[in-house]
């Protein structure tokens, strides 16, 4: 989903580019963004029914669907300006949108990084755990080889 949302970033960005030097190509760019945010409303839902609790979920939500108006509003100025492409008031309307499009995929994203908090503990969690499981694995290994015998006669299968 962050992979989507960055291109959707990405296309934005080069959709304020194409709006001096190639208008006529805004179409194609367009068709893009139309593309590329119906696959990150797609990748949202298991994104929100999976997030830490109810309140996170919904938020993600929400900053998708401000993001998908953006996004219509950005296609707009896009068509506008395919139209007239000396105009310089709907060529300033189409960066600001853009503009907006691209914070409201800072948006989504701060949403979905607050949706994953409690998975990243997991998995940093899990990632010390294993690391002592490791740690544990070397060190009967070597006790079992003998090599961490006292002087004495006791080996390590007598306290094992």
């Amino acid at each position: 989903m962050v992979k989507t949302a960055k291109a959707i970033a990405m296309t934005v960005q080069e959709m304020v580019t194409k709006s001096t030097t190639n208008p006529d190509e805004l179409g194609i760019l367009a068709n893009q963004l139309t593309h590329d945010y119906g696959q990150l409303a797609q990748e949202a839902k298991p994104a929100a029914l999976t997030a830490e609790n109810e309140e996170i979920g919904s938020h993600i939500k929400r900053r998708v669907q401000e993001l998908g108006h953006g996004c219509a509003a950005l296609v707009t100025k896009a068509g506008a300006l395919q139209c007239s492409p000396s105009d310089a008031y709907t060529k300033k309307e189409l960066i600001e949108s853009a503009r907006k499009v691209s914070e409201k995929v800072s948006h989504v994203l701060a949403a979905l990084q607050a949706g994953n908090r409690g998975t990243q503990a997991c998995i940093t969690a899990a990632s010390a755990v294993s690391g002592i499981i490791a740690d544990l694995d070397t060190t009967i290994m070597f006790a079992t080889a003998g090599t961490l015998n006292r002087e004495n006669s006791e080996t390590f299968a007598d306290h094992r």
